[in-house]
């Protein structure tokens, strides 16, 4: 199965949303390469994220349920902030960190393993 067609099977995120104000930038290189995608290579990749558009979103790759999705604003240079990130209030699906700093540090950690697995300094 190509990577289009993984996309495609995979769900914004349904059920109620907790938004964080966030303020995360990201570089045009940054934004090319998450256009592209993170599908998971390896049974330790425990998420797949896209930008699909001007939305990012995140997932858990084993029950392909989104966790975190936020609306990018582009910028006329090509980086982009994500000023608010959505996550998943759902208790019996996602716990939740207590305090959104927390979750904040959840994100970040999401876009970290990015790093890692494109092997360079996707986000920044």
């Amino acid at each position: 199965m190509d990577d289009a067609s993984r996309w495609s099977k995979l769900k914004p995120m349904e059920g109620p949303r907790w938004p964080i104000r966030c303020g995360h930038v990201f570089t045009a290189e940054d934004l090319l390469r998450l256009r592209e995608g993170l599908w998971p290579r390896h049974m330790d990749d425990r998420w797949a994220v896209w930008l699909d558009g001007e939305t990012l979103r995140c997932w858990r790759s084993w029950t392909g349920t989104c966790i975190y999705e936020s609306q990018v604003t582009l910028a006329e240079d090509g980086t982009g902030v994500a000023v608010v990130v959505d996550v998943l209030d759902d208790g019996d699906t996602y716990r939740r960190a207590a305090t959104d700093e927390g979750e904040l540090e959840r994100f970040e950690g999401v876009l970290s393993q990015v790093r890692r697995q494109l092997g360079d300094d996707l986000v920044t």
